[in-house]
Order: C-alpha cells, then sequence, then structure tokens
C-alpha cells in the first residue's frame, strides 16, 4: 500500500464535537485519544516510525480502539520509514551525482581578489578570537570552595522541601482514603455478622432442643423405673415437650418459614405449657408474626388472581386467610394497625365475591355478614355494598325475603350510592319471584 492511500484513514478525533454533545471522557480515554490524533499528524508528516509506536500505544491502552488497530495494520503493511541518518546519507549520495561544474580559469586579477578576500576574512577571524578572549574571561574561571559548598547546600534544602512536601501529599491521600474508607458499608463484615448471629441463634436452639429433650428422656425414664410422683413428672414432661414446640417456632420463624412456624406453633397446648410471661409474650409475636407474612404472601397472590377474573382458584388463597381468623376477637387486636387489619378484610370480601361467582353462596353471607359485624373501619367505608352483595348471595339460595329487606335498605339508608340503580334492578326482580 502507498502512503496516499492512507488519507482516508487519517481521520482525527473531534473532542470540539464529543464536548457539545456533552459527551464526558475519562482521563485515560482522552490520553488515548490526544496519542491517536498525534500519530495521525506523524502520518500526515511521513514520520510512519513514530507513528507506527504511538499508535501501538493507544491499541495496548485501549484494545477495543478498533481505528486505531486497523489503521496501525495499515502502516505496517508500508515500507518502514528510513531513518534521519539513512536520509542524511541518502542526501549526501545525491549530492555527489550531480554533474560537476566546469572548470574557469581565474585571471590574474580575480587571483589578486581572492587572496584580499581570504584575508580580510583571516582578520575578521582573529578580530573575533581576541574579542572572545576578552567578554568571556569567566569561563575559564575556577570555582572556589565556598561558592561549591553553597551550592551543595542550596541543592540539599531544595531537595528536603520537595521530600517534605511529598510527605505531606502522600500523608494527607492517606488520611483522605482512610476517611472514605470508614464512611463506606462493609458488606462482609454485615454478611459476616449475620452469618455469626444465625449461627448462633441455631446453635442456641440446638441447645434448647438437646436440653429439653434430655430432660423428657430423663423423665420418661424416671416414670419407667419408679412409682414416685408419677403425675409431676409426667406434667414437667408435656410442659417441655410445649417449650420446645415454641422456641422451634420461634427457628423457624427467623428463618422465614412461616408456614412451618405456624403449623409448630398450633401444636401448642397453652394449658399444659405452662408459659412464663416473657415466653407467652414470644408466642404471641411469634403467632402474629407467621400469620401476617403467611396472609400478606396469599393476598398478593389472590389479588392477581382476582383482577385476572380466575375466582375459583383466588377464593382458595382468600378463604385460607379467612381460616386463620374465624372471628372478629382474633382480627381486633390488629386493629391498630390499619394496613394489616384491612388486608384481612378485603381478603375476607374478595373471598365472598369469589365465592358468589362460583356459587358458594352460604360462604359468601357468612363472608359478608362477618366484616360487617367487625364494626371496622373497612366496614363503615364499605357498609352499603356489604349489604348490597349480601342481598344478592340470599337470592342466590332463593332466600327471597331476606334478600328483599336488604335491596329495600340500600335504597332507603344509601339513596346516593352508585349501588341503588343496580338494587332496584334487582329488588324488581326479586318481587316477581314473591308475586308481588
Amino acid at each position: 500500500m502507498d502512503i496516499n492511500e492512507l488519507q482516508k484513514y487519517l481521520e482525527k478525533i473531534d473532542f470540539s464535537a464529543l464536548s457539545k454533545d456533552n459527551v464526558k471522557l475519562s482521563e485515560d480515554d482522552a490520553y488515548v485519544g490526544e496519542l491517536y490524533n498525534s500519530a495521525i499528524d506523524n502520518i500526515k508528516q511521513d514520520n510512519i516510525d513514530v507513528a507506527r509506536i504511538k499508535l501501538a500505544r493507544v491499541v495496548k491502552l485501549d484494545p477495543t480502539f478498533q481505528k486505531a488497530k486497523i489503521l496501525l495494520d495499515k502502516i505496517n503493511g508500508l515500507e518502514r520509514d528510513k531513518s534521519l541518518g539513512e536520509k542524511m546519507e541518502e542526501a549526501l549520495d545525491k549530492k555527489d551525482d550531480r554533474p560537476k561544474e566546469k572548470k574557469v580559469t581565474k585571471n590574474t586579477d580575480q587571483v589578486k581578489t581572492d587572496k584580499t578576500s581570504k584575508k580580510n576574512i583571516l582578520d575578521k577571524n582573529q578580530i573575533y578570537k581576541k574579542r572572545s578572549s576578552i567578554t568571556l574571561p569567566s569561563r575559564n574561571k575556577k570555582m572556589t570552595p565556598l561558592a561549591f559548598i553553597k551550592i551543595q547546600m542550596v541543592i540539599i534544602i531544595a531537595l528536603l522541601v520537595v521530600i517534605l512536601i511529598l510527605i505531606a501529599v502522600l500523608i494527607g491521600m492517606k488520611n483522605k482514603f482512610d476517611n472514605y474508607v470508614s464512611v463506606q458499608p462493609d458488606l462482609m463484615a454485615k454478611i459476616e455478622t449475620l452469618e455469626q448471629e444465625q449461627e448462633e441463634q441455631e446453635a442456641l436452639y440446638q441447645s434448647t432442643v438437646t436440653q429439653y429433650n434430655t430432660t423428657i428422656a430423663d423423665l420418661e425414664n424416671r416414670l419407667s423405673s419408679s412409682d414416685t410422683d408419677i403425675e409431676a413428672a409426667q406434667k414437667e414432661s408435656e410442659m417441655l415437650t410445649q417449650k420446645n414446640y415454641l422456641y422451634y417456632g420461634k427457628y423457624l420463624a427467623s428463618d422465614l418459614k412461616y408456614n412451618d412456624a405456624l403449623s409448630t406453633l398450633l401444636q401448642i397446648e397453652l394449658e399444659k405449657a405452662f408459659f412464663t410471661e416473657s415466653e407467652l409474650k414470644l408466642y404471641d409475636e411469634t403467632l402474629e408474626l407467621s400469620r401476617m407474612n403467611i396472609a400478606i404472601s396469599l393476598y398478593n397472590s389472590g389479588n392477581k388472581l382476582y383482577q385476572d377474573l380466575k375466582y375459583k382458584e383466588a377464593f382458595s388463597n382468600f378463604y385460607e386467610i379467612w381460616n386463620y381468623y374465624p372471628d372478629y376477637q382474633l382480627v381486633a387486636k390488629w386493629e391498630g394497625n390499619t394496613v394489616y387489619s384491612n388486608l384481612v378484610y378485603d381478603s375476607v370480601y374478595k373471598m365472598s365475591r369469589c365465592a358468589y361467582e362460583i356459587g358458594e353462596f352460604n360462604t359468601a353471607i357468612s363472608g359478608y355478614e362477618f366484616i360487617e359485624k367487625s364494626n371496622s373501619e373497612f366496614a363503615n367505608a364499605n357498609i352499603e355494598g356489604l349489604i348490597y352483595h349480601s342481598a344478592k348471595a340470599y337470592a342466590g339460595i332463593e332466600d327471597y325475603v331476606k334478600a328483599e329487606q336488604l335491596f329495600q335498605k340500600v335504597i332507603n339508608e344509601y339513596p346516593n350510592s352508585e349501588l341503588v340503580t343496580y338494587a332496584k334492578e334487582r329488588l324488581s326482580a326479586v318481587q316477581d319471584k314473591l308475586g308481588r
């Protein structure tokens, strides 16, 4: 390839255009770009060797720079550029190859003139040498020991100042780095702490379980080998069994296995457990935590099914939540947590709607009455809907008298409700069934 063919590859990086486009380059990228542009300038100046070196450096710094790679390959295809010595030698060879000039015989006058000129040049050189010897006597002057010591002192002081500055800069950078590191979250330390806590908790549980199992086994041995105080031994054995359920349930809840935790806790018979106040509090908190998380999980999946009109599948999720709270008293203590208590009531409300859609009318009636009797915030906010949908469910089981009463109640007590129009239509259908 001829060097002229490289012109189409000699396109520089336009930093000003990048700046206008708000493209911000890192210091490394900017340096690589400037080195690439410099290599292009060398190519345009026919200095291929230097350009080759720079492009090789660019490719090493940024292996993804395709333009630099292509240009380097093209240059490697060219004949290596001649060195400066070779160029000088070539120029001298060309000078020797030029045709020699014809000798011209000088006449006497020209010889005299040449001699005069040479004499004048010699005279001028002698004058220059004299002037040089007069004006520059200090160059041959020797340095005194005192001056030498002073210069050495200045150099040493300067070096000390530079060293002190470097030390100060390094200390400043170290402090800055230390401060930076100190405010960063040590994730590995956090992970190690959590793992250690989990190991400690598991070790505590295992120790507790081992202790209780040992005690129970000892008591059972005593029961089989002794007739003394059998009733007390059985009582103590039962108590320890209940405590074993408690701590195992707590362990499962801590491991986010809420379904297993709830199943374990529901095996506890409080009248046999004889829990202390702290153990009873642990039981209530773990039971509440497990139920809450199970309900939230069931509600989220059930709500998605409900929105997709998959009433049968959604009913199963909502019905399971309702089974955790078969009467208002079990929900009452969560009334302070509006979000959670509303989640429970909304689950039962949607369960009843699903039950109606799949023909489970009695279940729908029970769900609506459960919410209405709660007198909760959710019930008060949806009271006309509860009455209207209950009336529909009663009509579903052909209790038209009760359905008529409830439809009439919606019309009379909530005249501004959007449900009034539908209540009137259904009331007319129910009255037709009653022959009115």
